[in-house]
């Protein structure tokens, strides 16, 4: 999602100069405004190729705010809390950030307007959740709330992550046996067959070939490759690519449903997290929509935030928009009805959380045989290529 820096006005009149994530300038200025601040000028910051990464990982921020909640219950205050909290040794990028937040902090900033100048550091659920708690002052339920989510979600990449371990071991060790091959076995036996001096096979003269260019096609592969992810990067974030990509991605057979019950499950939970803290049913909606990696589902959200704001129920808003089931719109329905959306919610982000483990699980049943008769195919069809001159020096020498 897009980084913003802009200049605003606080009611006070002090000038505030920050950054900040949204998905357009129009959005940014209407969250500005909300919060009180007059917007001078907004402008999208652009990196370097557009390489920018999240300096903190979940687990760490999980670790953080575990301890900063119980400091808060014991009734410390949070200036102390943040001095307490700010130093961890696993995370150096965290413990800057802390340590200059504890700085605002105890000048009279309050946390939240403090913490949503990093937002590279601290995401928007994170920030919706220290404002309602200033504003209710019952820091420690809605943080608490968070918490729940915030394990949830750690919990689930936890899932992915070690359904994807053993696959992505079998394409490194595939890669490090193709490298070993054609850098050290191949060239070996392109000299026993120079020195022969007799005509090769076909494949075999394809293959001595691949290797005679390598030292000339490997930088061209590798710029090539950092070329393309580079544009890739940038093109993809473009509105009308996204929603071609989302349509892509949800037709593909098996891939298509664990991303649409990702989806599903991240939205439900978000939801579910922000209505629990106290945030508003929109304000948690545009949220909401602003974590979404999804530029496309990010705007059908958005586009069910502004039927809400029209007077539209959430349940109606949402269906036809391909961002949860009917299964979960039904029960969006009777936690609408029944005045506990928030349970609701959260039964649905369970429900999808579950399904999204069992899908996982049937795809690397399935993933793991097709890597394995890949290695197979390659590697041996290599070798058999590069012996094949062998049975034609057999029959000269007959």
């Amino acid at each position: 999602m897009p980084v913003y820096s802009y200049i605003a006005l606080s009611p006070q009149g002090q000038r505030i100069q920050s950054e900040a994530v949204a998905i357009s300038p129009e959005e940014l200025r209407q969250t500005l405004s909300q919060q009180g601040l007059l917007v001078q000028k907004v402008r999208e910051k652009r990196e370097l190729l557009s390489f920018r990464r999240r300096t903190v990982t979940p687990e760490a921020f999980l670790m953080f705010n575990q301890e900063f909640l119980a400091l808060i219950r014991a009734g410390l205050p949070i200036p102390e809390v943040l001095k307490l909290a700010a130093n961890r040794p696993e995370s150096p990028a965290l413990t800057q950030t802390l340590a200059r937040v504890a700085d605002e902090v105890r000048q009279g900033a309050a946390m939240s307007e403090s913490c949503g100048r990093h937002p590279e550091v601290f995401e928007g659920p994170y920030l919706a959740a220290l404002r309602t708690g200033e504003k209710t002052g019952d820091m420690a339920r809605v943080l608490e709330k968070y918490q729940v989510y915030l394990r949830q979600r750690v919990a689930l990449q936890r899932k992915v992550s070690q359904a994807l371990a053993y696959p992505a071991f079998l394409l490194a060790t595939l890669v490090v046996i193709l490298l070993i091959l054609f850098i050290f076995v191949l060239p070996r036996f392109v000299s026993l067959y120079t020195d022969y001096g007799a005509e090769l096979p076909l494949p075999t003269r394809i293959l001595i070939g691949i290797v005679d260019s390598l030292p000339y096609l490997l930088p061209v592969f590798i710029l090539g490759g950092a070329g393309f992810w580079a544009g890739w990067r940038r093109w993809k974030k473009l509105p009308a690519v996204a929603r071609r990509l989302d349509a892509i991605r949800d037709g593909l057979p098996l891939f298509g449903s664990i991303y649409r019950e990702a989806a599903a499950a991240q939205i439900a939970r978000a939801l579910s997290a922000l209505l629990a803290g106290g945030t508003p049913l929109v304000e948690a909606m545009r949220i909401t929509a602003q974590s979404l990696a999804s530029p496309g589902q990010t705007e059908r959200l958005l586009q069910a935030t502004r039927e809400v704001t029209e007077g539209k129920s959430l349940a109606n808003a949402l269906r036809g928009k391909a961002l949860l089931p009917e299964t979960a719109v039904r029960l969006v329905e009777v936690g609408e009805a029944s005045g506990g959306l928030d349970r609701m919610l959260e039964e649905a982000a369970q429900f999808h959380e579950e399904n999204l483990s069992h899908r996982l699980t049937q795809l690397m049943a399935l993933i793991e045989p097709i890597l394995m008769l890949l290695m197979g195919v390659l590697v041996g069809g290599i070798i058999i290529v590069m012996y094949l001159p062998i049975f034609y020096i057999v029959d000269v020498i007959k």
